[in-house]
């Protein structure tokens, strides 16, 4: 049995203290937590000063009176290293969360705290604490009593668990940034869609840009993660390479026309227009590098060029290269342009903006997938970058039998059918309802604020599909989608549940499906996909 956790808790409100001795009475009365109640940071400091060792670690608010959590954060750092600090702010305040995290808050959970999710980075914190703890007696016993293989294996330990956390907070961050901007993306395009002046549509158009470039930026983050955890995955399938150049060419094209400048795509012949492998990774590769080339020109043109390098049997070796006439990169900065959160330079950063991740990832996905990328480049003349990639090449029968799998739904076949949208957060209930409505006619949407809520209206109400989200209180998706295919009778618990959720990674999407739920869509999430995802879970509904 592990020793009591000792917990200091920092916080100016005064009902928290009865909040938490009332959500953990359990642990407490089992002698497995223990806190400490400070009301500001120079309580704070009063208590770890008489034992600085006593406390597993610290949870604070960041506004407070007299010392807030911020200054404590640095206090803590000086005096006190080995504590661990996890912070508590309003869901808004991402620049305090930020500054927290760079003064060496280990975690943060947002306000109005969801106690359930206070309980997991407690225990992810302590945990932590218990390894570093280990490391640091492993540490003060080496020259005595640990052999070089037992020291491996904790230092293997801790490198598994800091990956563990890295990956949860990555996780944790998205989920906190997906949240609104579902509803900035899915009320910008229902804006769009409605009678507005030119400056309305002008305004809207930059705000529906921005919101799609921050995406952009949120997803090579768990890229970046999902591949330094050897977790990224690749398909194989046929597509046809003209029409991927195009999808690339489109989405490009008025960045370029924005800067007025020549945005081509060449193809050279005998190039297979039929191709077998990933086309989404082909174009996020494509549409990085080009993204990166029409950032940094200021005029001239961008030139997106294929040919064939060599051929043999069934597979193809296939050259793509992006030419600018920008500003270029000097000789001593070509080395390390495709480093993590690296640019040529700070005052690129400062100028042009982005997180330099965009060549990372790039870089690796290519080499995942056997191929090779380089790069040439002249200062203030031009940047080429080109890699190497390998296709088996493919046919117009390979084509046809992807297509014939790929099924695609009409707004008519889905007349009059009945949803019940599982949602805690009312400006995301706004953008889905609204959406359905205008998606579909003759929808009926009925709202739960949570899952016990929707497993109750269940029991009484038929419907055609549900739209869960996963993080919720009182009861969340996974939990409420365990009862609905548990407990209620049949045909009931047969109805399909359709996670729509911010919850991203790999790891929850698996888990989903482990819970019972029949399809997965992400917010923000594209009109289109949820309309083919629903007529695809009500026809099988149908069938059955």
């Amino acid at each position: 049995m592990n020793a009591q956790a000792k917990i200091l808790v920092v916080d100016d409100e005064p009902d928290l203290e009865l909040l938490i001795t009332q959500r953990f009475r359990k642990k407490i009365r089992e002698n497995e937590f223990a806190f400490d109640f400070a009301h500001n940071g120079t309580e704070a400091l009063e208590f770890l000063s008489d034992d600085p060792d006593k406390y597993d670690m610290i949870l604070t608010d960041i506004n407070m009176p007299e010392m807030d959590g911020l200054t404590l954060l640095v206090k803590i750092k000086e005096r006190f290293r080995h504590q661990r600090a996890v912070v508590v702010s309003a869901y808004g305040d991402m620049d305090n969360i930020r500054t927290a995290m760079n003064r060496g808050a280990f975690d943060f959970i947002t306000k109005p705290i969801d106690f359930a999710d206070l309980e997991t980075t407690i225990e992810k914190t302590l945990e932590e604490n218990r390894i570093l703890r280990m490391g640091r007696i492993a540490s003060e016993q080496l020259n005595q009593t640990l052999k070089e293989k037992e020291i491996a294996e904790i230092e293997r330990h801790k490198a598994e668990q800091s990956e563990k956390f890295k990956q949860q907070f990555l996780a944790n961050m998205s989920h906190e940034i997906r949240t609104p901007m579902n509803s900035v993306i899915g009320l910008t395009h229902l804006l769009l869609k409605t009678q507005l002046d030119d400056q309305q549509q002008k305004y809207l158009n930059v705000i529906r840009k921005s919101s799609e470039n921050l995406l952009v930026i949120i997803n090579d983050i768990l890229d970046l993660s999902k591949i330094e955890a050897g977790k990224m995955d690749f398909e194989k399938i046929p597509f046809h390479l003209h029409d991927h150049l195009d999808t690339v060419y489109q989405t490009m094209l008025f960045k370029a026309e924005d800067k007025n400048l020549e945005f081509s795509v060449t193809v050279d012949e005998g190039v297979p227009p039929i191709l077998i492998g990933d086309p989404v990774r082909l174009n996020q590769i494509l549409i990085n590098l080009s993204g990166n080339a029409i950032k940094f020109t200021n005029e001239g043109k961008i030139k997106i060029n294929v040919k064939e390098l060599s051929r043999k049997n069934e597979q193809s070796i296939l050259e793509f290269s992006v030419s600018d006439s920008g500003i270029g990169i000097a000789p001593e900065k070509l080395n390390k342009i495709f480093e993590s959160f690296s640019q040529a330079s700070s005052d690129t950063t400062r100028r042009f903006g982005g997180t330099g991740l965009g060549l990372t990832i790039s870089k690796q996905l290519i080499e995942l997938q056997g191929g090779s990328i380089g790069v040439q480049s002249e200062l203030n003349k031009g940047t080429t970058f080109y890699f190497k990639l390998p296709f088996i090449i493919g046919t117009q029968s390979d084509l046809k039998k992807s297509t014939d799998h790929q099924e695609e739904f009409s707004a008519e076949e889905l007349q009059g059918i009945k949803v019940l949208l599982v949602e805690d957060n009312h400006f995301n209930q706004m953008v889905a309802v609204d959406t359905l409505t205008d998606l579909i006619t003759g929808i009926k949407v009925d709202v739960a604020d949570n899952g016990l809520v929707a497993f109750e209206m269940l029991k009484t109400e038929d419907y055609d599909v549900v739209l869960m989200d996963i993080q919720m209180p009182v009861m969340d998706g996974f939990e409420a989608c365990r009862k609905i295919k548990s407990e209620l009778p049949e045909p009931k618990n047969r109805i399909p549940v359709m996670a729509m959720t911010a919850n991203v990674t790999q790891e929850e999407v698996q888990k989903c499906f482990e819970f019972g739920m029949n399809e997965y869509i992400s917010k923000p999430f594209d009109p289109k996909n949820l309309l083919n995802k629903l007529g695809k879970l009500v026809l099988a509904k149908n069938i059955q």
